[in-house]
């Protein structure tokens, strides 16, 4: 080989080498701008030529995450962990993605492993933790977001995310204390706001939770869950007609959403206007066949609509049990449900075992017991104290 035919090659190689770290540099400045599409491109040109670098390929599967295509921001992060089994952040990554496809086995899976490798990583336990609300595994939510936060206090989702599972937890005094953090942090998130609105919705605080509902709204003006919680809202407080004007906004802005349906059948249904809110139960019931609270709402229609052609007790019980037969016996609302079916129909002992049982599954709800004490007096301890022999739906992950 001749030194100048030597030379060459070794200057195509700087030179190759030089214009992939160009496009990577490039990639990365392109996503920084918001130019996500350049971004996806640059990357794609710098695989061509390094297709063995996990960077990028990881790199590229963020982006697809920031363009709202999960499913092929997890072909690429499996590729990136594949080529680097120790790429913590890559798994934390795909934790994310498999979080956005609601396949919450599989992110518990990867963030396992990030959490191995990187044990520091705030934000792997954060993911981690956001999988395991979305389970409603809240207990090991909550000490996932504790070790995130003992990792990085300042970090304003931190809070937020662990005051979601004291809701989960029915511990609303603890939720709110983590949303007054998490807007002391960061007071421009709408969601924040929302988020302890429904905490206080669901202390039946329903002035204070329509000042954060109305702060989120003021922050964001689109936001479609701070509309809905409003609804929610104003049917605590009695005043069911502008309840149904918050959800009908909703409507407008979601027609395919079986919830919006359902929760506005239930402000009609408070009112007496039974034909209406029959409509939307059968409609959220067409939205999703599979909806177990429409089916729910529709058989406490049916037992309550009393003096209309509506009322029918067989058609109450067979839709309160039907959205039993749906959540497989593991919904407490749903038993719940039945509960206040069977009190409509006079079935005053039937009624008391199914919410007895309610309260068995979920120990913590304070509306249940209330509920109970109205019909027949405190709870006895053995129905309200949990089971200490029943194990959590994960503890073969631990």
């Amino acid at each position: 080989m001749t030194v100048a035919l030597a030379l060459f090659l070794v200057w195509s190689a700087a030179a190759s080498a030089a214009t992939f770290a160009d496009l990577f540099r490039a990639g990365l400045d392109a996503e920084d701008a918001g130019n996500l599409d350049e971004a996806l491109n640059r990357f794609t040109e710098a695989l061509k030529m390094q297709p063995k670098s996990t960077h990028v390929w990881a790199k590229r599967g963020e982006v697809y995450l920031k363009k709202g295509n999960p499913q092929l921001a997890i072909n690429d992060l499996v590729q990136a962990v594949k080529l680097d089994p120790a790429y913590a952040a890559a798994f934390t990554r795909l934790g994310f993605a498999y979080n956005a496809t609601n396949d919450y086995d599989r992110a518990l899976e990867a963030l396992d492993m990030a959490v191995r490798l990187d044990p520091m990583s705030s934000e792997a336990y954060n993911t981690r933790g956001f999988a395991f609300n979305a389970k409603h595994d809240y207990g090991n939510a909550i000490k996932d977001f504790d070790k995130a936060i003992r990792l990085e206090s300042k970090d304003a989702r931190y809070y937020n995310n662990r005051g979601f599972a004291f809701n989960g937890k029915h511990e609303y005094d603890r939720a709110v204390e983590d949303f007054n953090r998490a807007i002391e942090l960061d007071a421009t998130k709408d969601m924040y706001f929302n988020n302890r609105g429904v905490a206080f919705l669901r202390k039946k605080q329903f002035d204070r939770a329509l000042e954060d509902f109305d702060m989120a709204l003021k922050l964001n003006s689109k936001s479609a869950s701070a509309y809905h919680n409003r609804g929610m809202a104003l049917s605590g407080k009695g005043r069911n007609e502008k309840a149904v004007e918050e959800f009908s906004k909703v409507i407008e802005m979601n027609q395919s959403s079986p919830i919006l349906y359902k929760d506005r059948g239930t402000a009609y249904r408070k009112l007496g206007e039974y034909e209406l809110a029959l409509n939307d139960f059968e409609k959220a019931i067409e939205l999703d066949k599979k909806f177990a609270p429409a089916y729910a709402s529709l058989g406490l229609l049916y037992a309550r609509a009393t003096g209309s052609r509506i009322h029918n007790p067989t058609l109450a019980l067979r839709m309160a049990e039907k959205a039993i037969e749906l959540t497989n016996g593991t919904s407490p609302d749903m038993l719940e449900n039945l509960a206040e079916v069977q009190q409509a129909l006079n079935r005053n002992e039937e009624a008391v075992r199914t919410l007895r049982k309610a309260l068995e599954m979920d120990p913590a709800n304070q509306e249940y017991r209330e509920l109970l004490a109205r019909w027949q007096g405190p709870a006895s301890p053995t129905a309200a104290e949990p089971n200490q022999t029943r194990t959590g739906p994960f503890t073969s992950l631990w």
